[in-house]
């Protein structure tokens, strides 16, 4: 019920911003034509004046009663005055008309009914920035069932998303500014992307970000490595910079080409559910501070563990995990599986899903 008042609200001041104008200019003419009358019949009550004035903007034609006919100048007074507010009625109704008929209305519908879809959204990511990387980003996380909420300031980009992938949520806005950042909810999601194209507008809607909400995981993209650590010290998680991927990327195709071939077919492969992914140990899994070997982890899941991290850090990764690992809280396990292990997974450890709804 409170949404739908919220609807109504919204969809009255938007209506009052289209004749907003119009309505006041006819307020104008009503009380200035009816000064008009005043002046030339100073000996007439107000009361006659203004329903002189009501029936001449209207053109009801109800009568003369004032006998402004009997005079060439109040004649062509009342003429003008008479024309006036036709000019006005046609103009305001003309607003109204365009404001349906343009589909402003139902736009504004539209956007308020998906308002109302973040504002009910938990732990879902927020895409900031839709260009040539963004929509990279956008693509995996779809492909990967996960809830994204994208922002861009480039209406004609977002409208053309909208088409490649009609579920996606978009916001029309500015990502380094607060209120745009609350209203795709970013107070309960699970992380944030910043990849706008300037590096100065990524820092500053880091530390925003970082401001709003503390727990948030932020990755960050910088052109320019020198930003890295003040990327760090702004509260960004992780950092990307395109051209040093790039590089190492092309290196890489030449000493290990089998071995980059193989990981794009796990991050780019046809099949978007087969994922190199991660579980976290969390604090009331029924495992934890148990040896992998005591979990049954192949025998209902099918997995095999590729590395662990007792602390969650990049820098403290244990690879091939043998059945003596201990799996402390806050740690992870990365493997490769589908969506169905995926979710076996989680269940076996008792830990939340971390990229897919």
């Amino acid at each position: 019920m409170q949404h739908k008042h919220a609807t109504f609200r919204i969809v009255l001041t938007s209506l009052w911003q289209e004749v907003r104008l119009p309505l006041l200019l006819l307020a104008g003419t009503f009380f200035g034509g009816a000064l008009g009358y005043r002046l030339l019949y100073p000996e007439q009550s107000w009361t006659l004046i203004f329903y002189m004035t009501g029936i001449t903007l209207a053109t009801v034609g109800y009568g003369d009663v004032l006998g402004t006919e009997k005079t060439p100048l109040t004649a062509a007074y009342t003429l003008i005055l008479m024309l006036a507010g036709m000019s006005m009625v046609v103009y305001g109704l003309s607003s109204v008309t365009a404001f349906i008929v343009e589909g402003r209305l139902s736009r504004l519908l539209m956007e308020n009914r998906i308002r109302r879809k973040i504002a009910r959204m938990q732990a879902h990511f927020i895409v900031c920035g839709a260009g040539t990387l963004g929509e990279h980003v956008i693509r995996e996380m779809l492909n990967s069932h996960a809830k994204v909420v994208v922002i861009d300031s480039d209406l004609d980009h977002l409208n053309q998303l909208k088409e490649d992938y009609p579920d996606l949520i978009a916001l029309h806005g500015d990502a380094t500014d607060d209120e745009d950042l609350k209203e795709a909810n970013i107070a309960n999601a699970r992380g944030l992307v910043a990849a706008l194209s300037n590096d100065k507008d990524n820092l500053f809607l880091t530390l925003t970000a970082r401001q709003i909400n503390p727990a948030l995981k932020i990755v960050s993209r910088a052109v320019d490595v020198n930003l890295h650590n003040r990327l760090k010290i702004a509260g960004a998680d992780y950092i990307v910079s395109p051209n040093y991927i790039g590089g190492m990327r092309m290196a890489s195709e030449i000493l290990r080409p089998n071995v980059v071939g193989f990981l794009d077919r796990m991050l780019r492969g046809k099949d978007p559910s087969i994922r190199v992914s991660e579980v976290v140990i969390a604090p009331d899994s029924p495992y934890q501070g148990k040896r992998m070997g005591d979990v049954p982890i192949y025998a209902q899941t099918g997995l095999n563990m590729l590395a662990w991290s007792p602390t969650g850090k990049d820098d403290d990764i244990c690879y091939n995990p043998g059945p003596d690992t201990r799996l402390d809280v806050g740690g992870f396990l990365l493997f490769i599986g589908n969506f169905e292990q995926i979710h076996k997974l989680e269940q076996l450890l008792g830990s939340p899903s971390s990229h897919f709804a």
